[in-house]
């Protein structure tokens, strides 16, 4: 019975150290690219960037978009709230190119940023920016890469994206 009683009271134990065990702070993610989707080129529908230094990751697929026709493309993502999204419409002129930085100022067509507060800003209002494709498969309508932007408009917050990344399946 002593035995009974000993294993109890151990069990016991170990059960309740294990659910007062605490996480330690440096377990959580404090690094906000450590937030955003993994820089991948296999066409895993991921798109996330920093708006101001804070990590935006796309999660829902719908919120994600890629038509490349005609040497134009349309590329976004945005949350479900529709708080943040990013559309970015470009004419290339020709076939999209890897390694080659293209300006989101001079060669977008359309550029719609709705960031913050509901602010809109539009390509005129971007000072700088360019987008680069690691990865451009055309037999299984793949594009990978990472994009970077400053913008301004009026009566808002200024706005650097930075370390945008997508890794995309697209329409054709």
């Amino acid at each position: 019975m002593k035995n009974i009683k000993r294993i109890t009271t151990i069990a016991l134990s170990i059960c309740i150290l294990s659910a007062t065990s605490c996480k330690k702070d440096d377990d959580t993610i404090t690094d906000p690219i450590d937030q955003l989707p993994p820089a991948t080129q296999t066409g895993e529908n991921t798109f996330g960037y920093l708006v101001n230094g804070d990590a935006v990751a796309v999660t829902n697929t719908r919120k994600i978009t890629a038509i490349y026709q005609q040497n134009q493309l349309q590329l976004g993502g945005g949350l479900t709230n529709d708080e943040i999204d990013i559309d970015i419409t470009m004419f290339v002129g020709g076939p999209l190119e890897k390694n080659v930085s293209y300006s989101l100022v001079k060669l977008s067509k359309y550029t719609d940023f709705n960031i913050i507060d509901k602010c809109k800003y539009d390509i005129e209002d971007a000072y700088q920016g360019s987008i680069m494709f690691s990865n451009v498969d055309n037999q299984n309508f793949i594009l990978s890469g990472t994009f970077e932007f400053s913008t301004v408009a009026d009566n808002c917050e200024d706005v650097k994206i930075t370390e945008g990344r997508f890794d995309v399946k697209y329409t054709p």
